[in-house]
């Protein structure tokens, strides 16, 4: 996962935010619900799903690389994804996040769009072999 490549804090802080993008529409989904709880297993984050006293401005300091921006916004339309659509609240948010890290190039944003749903692709096609 490129989440790996990320600092212990850099996790956490995406953790956070990934929290504060599947609350966006009011609900988080069980797909939702069940990726948080696989990211905080798989990188000892505490789980916690009340985020309402984290500014979304100190979470992103931590992302002090293009890689671990890029990773960012991957995992937040990864999360997304999760309920079965990148809905236009959880879009506006992160394209929010993505300007708020200094990455305001639309083709970055929509090749990291294509790359999380192209690997969604990949594995329904694959779930639709194996059956």
């Amino acid at each position: 996962m490129f989440v790996d490549r990320l600092t212990h804090e850099q996790r956490q802080a995406l953790f956070d935010l990934a929290v504060m993008t599947a609350a966006i529409d009011n609900d988080i989904s069980e797909e939702e619900l069940q990726y948080l709880k696989d990211y905080s297993e798989a990188y000892s984050i505490p789980f916690e799903l009340d985020k309402s006293g984290l500014a979304v401005v100190d979470l992103l300091s931590t992302m002090d690389s293009k890689l671990a921006k890029v990773v960012t916004l991957q995992e937040l339309i990864k999360i997304s994804y999760k309920d079965g659509h990148f809905g236009p609240e959880e879009q506006d948010k992160v394209f929010s996040i993505a300007q708020k890290m200094g990455l305001n190039d639309p083709e970055l944003i929509l090749s990291i769009e294509r790359w999380v749903r192209q690997g969604f692709d990949w594995m329904h096609e694959g779930e639709q072999l194996l059956h």
